[in-house]
């Protein structure tokens, strides 16, 4: 029963979302643990301040775009 009425509410809240428009609005953002540590002008510069933080939050790290409407920021995602 539990199970029925989660999924219905989970159906019910995305029909909202769509509805509403803002379900393609949200920013996609990396899994448990990862923490935005920094913005960057380019992807050179900011791997290069990932590897120079290394003995602070280890080899786990990635850059990408701030956002689809600001690619000119990258965004570096380290997991402390």
């Amino acid at each position: 029963m539990y199970r029925r009425t989660a999924a219905a509410l989970a159906t019910a809240v995305t029909a909202g979302a769509l509805a509403l428009g803002t379900a393609g609005t949200a920013e996609a953002v990396p899994g448990t643990g990862f923490y935005a540590r920094s913005n960057h002008a380019s992807y050179t510069e900011c791997v290069d301040a990932a590897r120079r933080g290394y003995h602070i939050w280890g080899p786990v790290f990635f850059c990408e775009p701030f956002s689809a409407d600001r690619p000119d920021i990258i965004t570096l995602w380290v997991r402390y």
